[in-house]
């Protein structure tokens, strides 16, 4: 969590940049999709449904660190 607090202070702060967007319209999504995992019934055929739902929705914000990553490793290497 520490490196997420980290590398967000380092973002625009520019609600028209497309970096600092994407970084809030992907976090928003993760929590949007907790929030309504949690309306959904639990049983033996939704559970591991809702997992699947819950780890899809939230790996969108590693994905998209992971690609920032690279790009800097790419001009560190260049």
């Amino acid at each position: 969590m520490s490196n997420v607090k980290a590398q967000s202070s380092n973002k625009s702060q520019n609600p028209n940049d497309q970096n600092y967007d994407l970084e809030e319209r992907r976090a928003k999504f993760g929590e949007e999709i907790i929030e309504f995992v949690k309306t959904l019934e639990r049983n033996e055929i939704n559970r591991p449904l809702i997992t699947r739902v819950v780890s899809s929705g939230t790996s969108i914000g590693a994905n998209y660190m992971e690609g920032g990553w690279s790009r800097v490793k790419e001009r560190l290497l260049a």
